[in-house]
C-alpha cells in the first residue's frame, strides 16, 4: 500500500477521501446537541440576521463564552447551504479534514511520507477527533490551527527560514481567534523546545518578539472592536469568567483527578490507544538521540507535555481540552508503526499481540456499552436513562474483533505492512459507520426538533411568542423556532403566558405540566409531545390557539 501510493497526490487523495468517509457523510443527521451546539448556531444565526459580525449574542443577549471566528464561518455556510445542522457543522468538519493534512506534512519533514500518512489516517480514525469534526464549535478549528503554527514553525526552524515563523504567528492569532488565549500555548510549547535544544541564537533573537507582535495584529482587532462595542464587557467576562475562574475553580462541576486526561486519551485515542504505550516506550529512548529523529521526538514531547500539565493542574476539566495533543500522538504512534513495519527495530514478542487483544477488547466494549444504553441489557440503576434503538449499532463491535483476528493472521505470517494496513482499515471501519449514523439513532430522544416540527412554532411571517419553563439547558431551541425565547422563573408567569391574545407556544416537561395545568383556566392545548435525553422524561408544547 505505502510504496505503491508513494506519492504527495495519492497520500493526499487518501487523507480527503478517508476525511470525507469519516467527517461528512450525513454530517447533518443528528439534531443538535445541547449546550453547545444550540448556543454556538444560534449565536450564529442572531449575528447573520442582525448584520452585527463583531458581537455575538445568544438569546438576544451577549454571548461571551467564545471568540467571533467560529460564528463566521458558520454564517457563511448558512449563505451557501442554508440555515441547518449541516451547515453549523460544516466549518468543523473542513478543519478537520485540513489538519489531516498539516499533520501528514508536519510528519513527512519530521519523520518521512509514509509516517505522515499513517500519522494523518490514525488522527482522522481517532474517535475523540472524529467527534470533534461533527460538532459544532470551535475545537476543530483551534486544532487545526495549532497544528498548523507547529507546522509552519518546524519548516522555519528545519530550514532556517525566518519567513514561515511568520506564517506560524498568523496561525497562532486565527487560533486566538477561533478559542481565545490557548491559541498561545504553541508560544510555551517552542519556548521549552528551543530551551531543551539550546538554541540560544533564536531564542533571544527579534523572532520571538516579532511573532507576537504579528499574532497580535490578526487578532487583536475583533478583540477591540468587540471591547468597544460592549464597553468591555465582553472582554471581562470572557477572559475573567470563561479563562481565568475556569482554570482556578470547577465551573459547572466540570473536574476530576489528576489523570483525569490520561483516561481521555485512552478513550478518546481509541482503537490507536492500544498502541500508546509501546509508543511511548520507544519514543522515550529516541528522544534524546542527537540525530534528526531524536530532535522531532523532542518537539512532539514538548508539545504534549506543554497541553497535558497546563490542563492537568487547571481545575475545569472537559474532554475536548486536550485535543490539540492528538496530532503529536498521532505522529509518534505513526512513526513507532512504520519504523516497526520496516524492521528498524525488534519489539518483544508479546508487544503486538496484546495491542491486538486490546483492539478486540475495544470491539465487545462497543457493543456491550451499546446494549446497554439501549437497554437491551440491564445494568445497575441506568434503566431509566436507556435509548432504545441503540442496539441496532451493537453489530460494529465486531469490525474491531474481525480487525484485531485478521491483524493477527498478518502478524503470524510476517505481513507487517499488511498488519499496519488492516489496522487502519479497521479503524476507519469502525468509525465511519458510527459517526455516519450512531447519534442519529439518539434523534427520537432530542426533543426541540420534533416539537417544534410537531407544533409548528417556526413561523418566521407571523408575530407569536415562544415561551419554556423549565427548561434552561435546551438552547437549540431557539435555533429551530429562529426567534427570542422567553424564560420564565415561575409557574406564575407561566401561567400568565398563557392568557395571552397574541399566539403563543409554551414549551415544558410534562411533569410540570401536568402540575400546571389545572390552573390554567382560558383556551389551550397540548400540540406536542416528544422524548428528552437531557431531562429524563416527556416535553410538551402547550398553546393559546
Amino acid at each position: 500500500m505505502f510504496q505503491r501510493l508513494n506519492h504527495r497526490l495519492c497520500h493526499y487523495a487518501l487523507l480527503i477521501a478517508a476525511g470525507a468517509c469519516l467527517f461528512l457523510i450525513n454530517l447533518g443527521g443528528p439534531y443538535l446537541w445541547d449546550i453547545d451546539e444550540g448556543r454556538n448556531l444560534t449565536a450564529s444565526l442572531e449575528m447573520r440576521e442582525s448584520g452585527d459580525w463583531v458581537v455575538p449574542r445568544f438569546n438576544g443577549q451577549l454571548r461571551s463564552h467564545k471568540p467571533a471566528l467560529l460564528y463566521w464561518l458558520q454564517v457563511a455556510a448558512f449563505e451557501v447551504f442554508g440555515v441547518n445542522e449541516f451547515s453549523g457543522r460544516l466549518p468543523s468538519a473542513l478543519a478537520a479534514m485540513l489538519s489531516l493534512l498539516l499533520v501528514y506534512e508536519l510528519g513527512r519533514r519530521m519523520f518521512n511520507a509514509e509516517a505522515g500518512l499513517i500519522g494523518g489516517l490514525i488522527l482522522a480514525s481517532s474517535t475523540l477527533f472524529c467527534a470533534s469534526a461533527h460538532f459544532a464549535n470551535p475545537d476543530a478549528l483551534l486544532l487545526t490551527f495549532t497544528t498548523a503554527t507547529f507546522l509552519f514553525f518546524w519548516i522555519g526552524y528545519a530550514k532556517s527560514q525566518r519567513y514561515w515563523f511568520a506564517a506560524a504567528s498568523v496561525a497562532a492569532g486565527l487560533a486566538v481567534l477561533a478559542k481565545g488565549p490557548i491559541g498561545l500555548a504553541p508560544g510555551g510549547v517552542v519556548l521549552l523546545f528551543l530551551l531543551w535544544t539550546r538554541n540560544w541564537q533564536l531564542l533571544f533573537s527579534r523572532i520571538p518578539l516579532q511573532a507576537i507582535l504579528l499574532c497580535l495584529v490578526v487578532a487583536l482587532p475583533w478583540y477591540a472592536l468587540v471591547a468597544l462595542d460592549t464597553k468591555s464587557e465582553f472582554l471581562a467576562d470572557f477572559f475573567l469568567t470563561h479563562n481565568v475562574q475556569r482554570a482556578l475553580n470547577p465551573m459547572e462541576d466540570h473536574s476530576g483527578p489528576p489523570w483525569y486526561y490520561v483516561v481521555v486519551l485512552l478513550f478518546g485515542l481509541a482503537p490507536w490507544s492500544a498502541f500508546i504505550g509501546s509508543t511511548l516506550w520507544y519514543a522515550a529512548k529516541d528522544v534524546r538521540k542527537p540525530v534528526e529523529d531524536g530532535i522531532a521526538y523532542r518537539f512532539l514531547a514538548c508539545w504534549i507535555a506543554v497541553y497535558l500539565s497546563a490542563f492537568t493542574a487547571a481545575a475545569t476539566k472537559l474532554p475536548n481540552y486536550i485535543l490539540p495533543t492528538f496530532p503529536a500522538f498521532a505522529l509518534l504512534i505513526a512513526r513507532f508503526l512504520d519504523r516497526w513495519r520496516k524492521g528498524e527495530f525488534v519489539v518483544p514478542i508479546w508487544v503486538q499481540p496484546v495491542s491486538l487483544a486490546i483492539v478486540g477488547l475495544i470491539g465487545v466494549l462497543t457493543t456491550l456499552g451499546l446494549l446497554v444504553a439501549s437497554g437491551a441489557i440491564s445494568f445497575g440503576d441506568l434503566h431509566a436513562r436507556t435509548w432504545p434503538g441503540l442496539e441496532q449499532w451493537a453489530f460494529l463491535g465486531v469490525i474491531p474483533l474481525a480487525g484485531a483476528a485478521l491483524g493477527g493472521w498478518f502478524l503470524y505470517c510476517q505481513r507487517r505492512t499488511a498488519f499496519v494496513t488492516v489496522m487502519l482499515l479497521t479503524a476507519v471501519g469502525f468509525l465511519a459507520p458510527l459517526a455516519a449514523g450512531g447519534s442519529v439513532a439518539l434523534n427520537a430522544y432530542r426533543a426541540p426538533r420534533p416539537l417544534v416540527e410537531q407544533a409548528g412554532a417556526l413561523q418566521r411571517d407571523k408575530e407569536i411568542q415562544i415561551g419554556c419553563y423549565q427548561l434552561e439547558y435546551l438552547p437549540s431551541l431557539n435555533f429551530y423556532v429562529q426567534r427570542v425565547i422567553k424564560h420564565h422563573q415561575s409557574d406564575v408567569e407561566a401561567v400568565n403566558f398563557l392568557r395571552q391574545e397574541l399566539t403563543v407556544f409554551l414549551f415544558l416537561p410534562r411533569r410540570d405540566w401536568e402540575l400546571l395545568a389545572p390552573r390554567v383556566t382560558t383556551p389551550h392545548r397540548v400540540v406536542a409531545v416528544n422524548a428528552d435525553m437531557y431531562h429524563g422524561g416527556e416535553v410538551v408544547v402547550v398553546t393559546n390557539h
